[in-house]
């Protein structure tokens, strides 16, 4: 069973990293809410079933995560960045 889930816990990741790396930040979201729901399923099992090896599989994702968010806030920030950009420009143009 803990096989099964995780497998799905990294099929959710791989699909959440999909949706980032394609700026599909509505699915990502959607795809997040869905992991966090098995997370907390998870944390009501029976902690006896869970092994040492799938909770280093919840750090290595984890760890991932970590990555992809940081990806996230470089992208928002540069469009930010441009947005800002525009406005001035326009602000400019209209004065």
């Amino acid at each position: 069973m803990m096989n099964h889930i995780a497998e799905q816990f990294q099929m959710l990741n791989g699909h959440i990293a999909s949706a980032i790396s394609e700026k599909d930040y509505t699915r990502a979201l959607t795809l997040d809410r869905a992991r966090q729901d098995m997370l907390k399923d998870i944390c009501l099992m029976d902690m006896q079933t869970i092994d040492a090896e799938f909770f280093e599989l919840i750090e290595e994702c984890a760890r991932d995560n970590a990555s992809l968010i940081q990806m996230v806030q470089e992208d928002m920030s540069h469009i930010s960045w441009q947005t800002s950009r525009s406005l001035k420009a326009q602000r400019a143009y209209l004065s």
